[in-house]
């Protein structure tokens, strides 16, 4: 599928960007959380009131009663992750529901004949070679697998979650580009035509290549697609997107690892070890030129090109000019009026809460000894979530954004709700702001209750396709002969009747 280009119109920014702005300063997290406590907090209202038969704007959405969002020992030494997000449906529910399913996700493997390392390695791994029937195919799982089934992006994209969102590949500060790969559940498999199975989620994995060993990355050895070249690859982003009943859209959660990119407001500390995909001169200057809102960085950092691709080539070189990149919302929140219930305070106070308990300076994660399994993931933190109200279709953006070339409001109607401007520097990098013709992941994985299995980019391959190939389609399963019921045993002869 082909995407128009990412051309960009200062001026249509500025007249389609939503007034009555609020500053945050996402990596203060405890000054956010107190703050926070005195404006908002999550878990013990819903986060809209019962809907009207006509849904109306929310110019100023009602905050959630003032709580903490509370996490968990429990989800790091035995994490049981819910089947279902608490029907009272508040955004604190939902990032509970998203951390418990990344912690359990990141556990170690009980089981290492499966060459796994963590509980995400066991499931099945997408194979971005075989375009139909993967589901009747023996199952790839493991680490050595992952390896073999590395994907760049090329600039013909076929499978949205095999890389980029968008057909554009993103290069390292050391000039090396990004390799992803997809893991569904194995429960997955055993969706049919009127929807997903129980347990059904995907998970996608971006990785970068580290020129040595670093400890705050998990990492795995791979060989680099089309060399023999040996590296070792570190996490950098970690997308899981869990169906549930209620949820058949399902809720979209992000992670990234904390030193991927700046905020371009400015506002960043420059971590020790620098950002992976932003220069120190790039970085410099964001914080030299602060902005009073986040959004696109100051024109006095032009020169850097931030989130700017390289031109496209097919295939993608691995090595390539490093690009500069930036986070124009914190925790995918744009800033100003509620949308049709969506409260961005609301949703931002849930995510800071939970990051700052379980990976600010004293959080749960945080505190572990090294030598715990569990550690390594002090240095990764929540970027947000979104799904929909009631697992509705997720209609039009919320957002302004691009389209047909020139930016169009957001739809005040929409029931996206979490972080509408949602964006992993490492797969969304960009599409990001007004400029974006996909401004959060419904943007790409639009989802119809009348076609619910095209919500996931992976389905036509795991089964197969219409004539047209956009529609996925499961077969009806034919039961294997040793399953199917017996044929009823043939009369027995009548006897002869005697004379």
């Amino acid at each position: 599928m082909s995407k128009p280009s990412m051309s960009k119109s200062s001026s249509a920014h500025a007249s389609a960007r939503r007034v009555s702005r609020v500053r945050y300063a996402p990596h203060a997290l405890a000054t956010t959380v107190a703050l926070a406590l005195a404006l908002t907090g999550c878990g013990s209202k819903q986060e809209e009131a019962a809907p009207a038969a006509k849904p109306e704007v929310a110019a100023v959405a009602k905050p959630e009663a003032a709580s903490i969002c509370q996490a968990s020992q429990s989800w790091i030494t035995s994490p049981n992750p819910p089947a279902e997000v608490p029907t009272a449906e508040t955004f604190c529910d939902f990032y509970q529901f998203s951390w418990q399913w990344f912690l359990a996700q990141v556990s170690p493997a009980s089981d290492p004949s499966t060459g796994a390392n963590r509980v995400f390695e066991t499931n099945r791994l997408h194979n971005p070679k075989v375009k139909n029937g993967q589901c009747s195919l023996p199952a790839l799982m493991g680490q050595a697998k992952a390896a073999l089934m590395l994907d760049i992006r090329d600039d013909k994209p076929q499978g949205f979650e095999d890389s980029q969102a968008d057909g554009n590949a993103l290069y390292d500060q050391n000039g090396n580009i990004l390799l992803y790969n997809t893991w569904y559940s194995k429960a997955m498999c055993d969706s049919t035509q009127e929807g997903f199975a129980w347990g059904t989620f995907e998970i996608k994995v971006a990785w970068k290549v580290l020129p040595q060993p670093d400890p705050t990355y998990y990492s795995m050895q791979a060989t680099l697609p089309g060399t023999k070249q040996q590296v070792t690859l570190g996490m950098v982003g970690f997308h899981i997107a869990n169906w549930t009943q209620n949820h058949p859209e399902m809720i979209w959660a992000t992670f990234e690892h904390k030193t991927n990119a700046p905020l371009c407001d400015g506002t960043s500390a420059m971590p020790t070890s620098g950002w992976s995909f932003t220069s120190a001169d790039a970085a410099n200057c964001l914080t030299q030129n602060p902005q009073k809102t986040s959004g696109q960085p100051s024109a006095n950092c032009s020169s850097f090109k931030f989130n700017t691709p390289n031109q496209q080539q097919d295939p993608q070189p691995l090595t390539g000019t490093p690009n500069n990149v930036c986070r124009q919302y914190a925790w995918g929140n744009q800033q100003g009026e509620s949308v049709n219930g969506n409260n961005n305070q609301s949703n931002f106070a849930a995510i800071t809460q939970l990051n700052e308990q379980l990976v600010g300076p004293k959080g749960m994660l945080t505190v572990l000894p090294d030598t715990d399994p569990m550690a390594i993931w002090k240095n990764y933190e929540m970027i947000g979530g979104i799904w929909t109200k009631g697992g509705a279709s997720s209609g039009n953006a919320p957002v302004p954004h691009m389209s047909n070339g020139s930016v169009v409001p957001g739809d005040p109607n929409s029931p996206q709700r979490g972080s509408l401007e949602l964006a992993n520097m490492s797969m969304e990098t960009f599409q990001q702001g007004d400029s974006s013709y996909i401004p959060n992941c419904f943007g790409c994985h639009n989802f119809d209750t009348a076609k619910p299995l095209n919500v996931s980019h992976i389905c036509t391959s795991l089964f197969t396709s219409d004539d047209s190939g956009k529609n996925c389609i499961i077969p009806p399963r034919t039961l294997p002969a040793a399953a199917a019921p017996a044929a009823p045993a043939a009369p027995a002869p009548a006897a002869p009747e005697k004379k």
